[in-house]
């Protein structure tokens, strides 16, 4: 686990679960988790120019937390894209 993408990912999750522990799932947390979302976006964003691989990977994980905390049931990307 020595490239950087999968290391802010860590950290990411460690500090969501540091806010979690103190907040719940509170407008205080909510705030917290788009700030680690918007970080996360803006790195990926950031790489997309030079480094393809950990720019999808930072995005997609921002989108999969995110994702992780929305209610109802989860539907796969291979099933979303059929529905259309």
């Amino acid at each position: 686990m020595d490239k950087p993408e999968f290391i802010l990912a860590a950290k990411a999750m460690e500090t969501l679960e540091m806010y979690q522990t103190f907040y719940g799932h509170s407008p205080e947390y909510q705030a917290h988790q788009q700030e680690v979302l918007k970080l996360l976006r803006h790195k990926g964003a950031s790489l997309l120019v030079t480094e393809h691989g950990p720019a999808k990977f930072l995005l997609a994980f921002a989108d999969a937390l995110e994702t992780a905390s929305l209610p109802g049931e989860y539907v796969p990307l291979a099933r979303r894209q059929n529905i259309s």
